[in-house]
């Protein structure tokens, strides 16, 4: 019996009482193919869709499910990836891979004749994934509450889900075999490829049974399909990664023949959703490849990363499908233990363009979304700019026509405008939209490596590779061409503008500065004398090098892509000849591309402008007064952080944002730099706070305390950590605690010194330190300063700030 008939019962009454319902069950459970498959034959729903991830997964299971009705796919059940469908009126339950699962939502925003969304593999956590899943709740909760919402995984973060969400929990006990894990070490880390062909020699000559081997991506999988040609002849070897072809991937996931055993070398498509028969080996990398986005230059990177512990639990759950296996993982147990518990949400470290466009079609702001995890305020902010110059919003966020038709191009944003773009020219440039598509096809493929994208193209046009000619084929036919006879690469600058408008490049030094303000680094050997380039791949050493680019004709972006130029009037204070610079300028987002003297009489504006981009360049640390508001600062945003209904953000870089709110009426009479860095920032600051919270912030966080020997003493606050008060022992004589602060959000570290002011204790806890250690300290003070007083019983004493004789 599969682990998940034991909860079957369990599971169909939460089900059908409740909205949402969260599932963990382990791999081989069976919560993929039997639960699905019984659902609908018990009819508890007219019709399901289950959400895969992959598409290899989907494929998989809906043949598998079709072959267990023993019907043809496309009757009871059904399969919808990119490029494939097979639904009929018949269908009940429906395979759909994500993107595909947004589009129907979006299309159809009551999900017609459905009565249960299933998410699989849930614990991949993927933006789109996230981004369907606040949909389907929203139509729950607006339009459908009959509709019924499974999640379900073998590893969710399922505490954190469940209280987002507020659901119950089913879990599914046990795994089907057991596994057997072993650690091995390795020599050095940053050779661990080149150690994988003895480990996978030693496994299968240790084991029995075939092996699958997982890696980071087809780089890793071609070196040692290369490595392992010297195995003995009943051992077959295959690979199996996204990119294959149908007939490959079948034949990686085949049972191996008769009297053979099998490697597989794999990536993590192979990690959910899959049974390879015969698999009882599993050899884990612990390693994959990632998207990594970087905020500075707007670029997402493919980088090796470690994978979670749960990603290992779902990679080693392939060994025990079928029978008892064994997992042999890279490394020690140690350093398995430190691994982060669950993979990062791609919300919280991806480009969140498309949800945003998305969300924007849905007619909502993401802050409406039942979302999981939020995006932080500085990818928001990138994302929206990118999609201005895209087109594929207006400057209120609100999304355009030429957006809605990227959303259903079902490729990436860039590339989808890009392509609507050539389309859209095509009466006057015709050659634009062929190479367009030749373009696409060499991205998505990617399979050049050369930085010179025209001779990339040229060479791929020749000389293609399956891949790239998969795509292309595919490209064609959906605008209905023929392969070009000859490719004229003359306007490809322009093609990579529209994809990459933010990846324009202006010459700087020995590299470029990009549209969105950064900076890249050039190959050696290309582009030194080219004054713009359109950069299509960046990398590298902090995302800034170039790794594929085309020089561009400035003058023909402005005639082709207008709204990417905007014409301002500047106003800059130039620190070394000391006086205001004016001019008119003509911008490419941070390039600029033309400018003009200003003859014009400087405004208040523009010079108070000039002002804040001095202060934004230099930080708060540019005022002489800045070290005396320091403590004023923190206690500002302490009262912030603990009492958000009263107090308003108040940290340098909220402050450094907002200059323009805050610092800007003050500025309207400096005129010169010195006088800048003069202005009372201590009172512009206090000012920010009216009279009644000013009294407040007194109240709960004072600047000093009267001790029980009546002198007043100062207190020095820290955004993380206890306050200070630094006091000479015998003025808290009769303290048995420290002074509340912040109602006692804010704990006081007592820093007890002696009579000359030097310290002798630190303690949060007084009356411990009066019946403790204050014996020894005692002694000591006594021989030390005769003339203080030292009492026996220091908690119930009388304070003092004075000599015994005087006392």
């Amino acid at each position: 019996m599969l682990p998940v008939q034991t909860i079957y019962a369990d599971l169909v009454d939460q089900l059908h009482s409740q909205p949402v319902t969260l599932l963990q069950a382990p791999p081989g459970a069976g919560k993929s193919t039997w639960l699905p498959l019984q659902l609908v034959r018990d009819k508890h729903f007219k019709r399901i869709i289950m959400l895969e991830p992959r598409r290899l997964a989907a494929r998989n299971i809906a043949h598998f499910l079709a072959s267990c009705q023993q019907e043809p796919l496309g009757q009871s059940i059904g399969l919808r990836i990119r490029n494939e469908q097979y639904v009929s009126a018949q269908t009940q339950l429906e395979i759909v891979t994500e993107g595909v699962l947004t589009r129907m939502l979006q299309q159809d925003p009551e999900l017609s004749g459905v009565d249960c969304l299933i998410f699989d593999e849930f614990h991949e956590r993927s933006l789109a994934a996230d981004t369907a899943l606040a949909f389907a709740l929203e139509i729950q909760a607006a339009l459908r509450d009959d509709l019924t919402i499974l999640i379900m995984s073998a590893t969710l973060d399922a505490d954190h889900i469940a209280e987002q969400l507020n659901c119950q929990l089913i879990q599914s006990e046990g795994r089907s075999y057991p596994i057997v894990e072993r650690y091995v070490a390795l020599k050095d880390e940053s050779n661990w490829l080149f150690e994988m062909p003895a480990i996978i020699k030693q496994a299968i000559s240790e084991e029995s049974g075939s092996c699958l081997v997982f890696l980071p991506g087809q780089r890793e999988i071609t070196y040692l399909n290369q490595q392992l040609m010297d195995l003995p002849p009943d051992i077959e070897v295959f690979t199996l990664f996204g990119d294959q072809n149908k007939r490959e991937q079948q034949a990686a996931i085949a049972p191996a023949p008769s009297g053979k055993r099998k490697v597989v070398l794999t990536t993590n498509v192979a990690e959910t959703s899959l049974t390879i028969e015969g698999i009882r080996i599993v050899i884990d990398s612990g390693r994959k490849r990632a998207a990594q986005f970087n905020i500075k230059t707007g670029v997402t990177e493919l980088v090796t990363a470690q994978i979670s512990r749960s990603s290992a639990v779902q990679r080693a759950g392939r060994a025990g499908r079928l029978e008892p296996g064994v997992v042999y993982r890279l490394g020690s147990l140690a350093q398995f233990e430190r691994r982060d518990a669950h993979d990062k949400p791609e919300i919280l470290s991806s480009d969140i363009s498309q949800l945003l466009l998305e969300a924007s079609l849905w007619g909502c702001d993401i802050a409406e979304l039942t979302l999981l995890d939020s995006p932080s305020l500085i990818a928001q902010q990138q994302a929206w700019q990118v999609l201005i110059m895209l087109e594929a919003v207006d400057e209120q966020h609100k999304i355009t026509p030429f957006g809605r038709q990227m959303l259903s191009f079902g490729t990436d944003l860039r590339l989808a405008h890009m392509l609507l773009k050539a389309q859209a020219l095509q009466a006057e440039e015709p050659q634009l939209l062929p190479l367009a598509i030749y373009l696409v096809a060499l991205l998505e493929s990617r399979v050049s490596k050369h930085p010179d994208l025209a001779f990339a193209l040229q060479n791929k046009h020749y000389l293609t590779h399956p891949q790239f000619k998969l795509s292309l084929k595919m490209w064609l036919k959906r605008f209905g061409l023929k392969p070009s006879e000859s490719l004229q690469t003359e306007d490809l600058g322009l093609l990579v503008a529209m994809a990459f408008p933010d990846r324009m490049a202006k010459r700087r030094g020995q590299g470029y500065q990009l549209a969105n303000g950064a900076g890249a680094d050039v190959i050696e050997g290309h582009w030194h004398k080219d004054e713009y380039v359109a950069i299509a791949e960046l990398g590298g050493h902090k995302g800034q090098r170039i790794f594929s680019a085309v020089p561009v004709a400035i003058g023909q972006l402005q005639t082709y892509l207008p709204h990417l130029f905007q014409r301002c009037d500047v106003c800059e204070f130039d620190e070394k000849a000391q006086r205001f610079i004016a001019e008119s300028r003509l911008m490419l987002g941070a390039l600029v591309i033309e400018r003009k003297d200003n003859k014009t009489n400087l405004d208040e504006s523009l010079r108070t402008q000039a002002w804040l981009n001095l202060v934004a360049k230099h930080g708060l640390n540019l005022f002489a007064e800045y070290s005396n508001c320091q403590q004023l600062l923190i206690r500002m945003e302490l009262a912030a952080k603990y009492f958000p209904d009263s107090f308003s953000q108040c940290s340098d870089a909220y402050l450094t944002r907002h200059l323009s709110v805050w610092l800007a009426p003050y500025l309207a009479n400096i005129s010169t730099f010195a006088q800048l860095k003069k202005i009372a920032l201590f009172e512009i600051l206090s000012n920010m706070l009216d009279w009644e919270s000013q009294h407040q912030l007194k109240q709960l966080f004072p600047t000093k305390v009267k001790v029980p020997s009546g002198s007043t003493i100062g207190l020095e606050y820290q955004l993380d950590g206890p306050a200070t008060l630094s006091v000479r022992m015998q003025e808290v004589y009769g303290w048995m605690q420290s002074p509340e602060i912040a109602k006692g959000k804010v704990p006081v570290l007592m820093a007890l010194l002696s009579p000359a002011g030097r310290p002798l204790q630190l303690t949060q806890n007084l009356a411990g330190f009066w019946q403790g250690s204050y014996k020894e300290v005692q002694k000591e003070m006594k021989g030390r300063y005769p003339k203080h007083f030292w009492p026996d019983d220091p908690a119930t004493s009388v304070a003092t700030n004075r000599v015994k004789s005087r006392m």
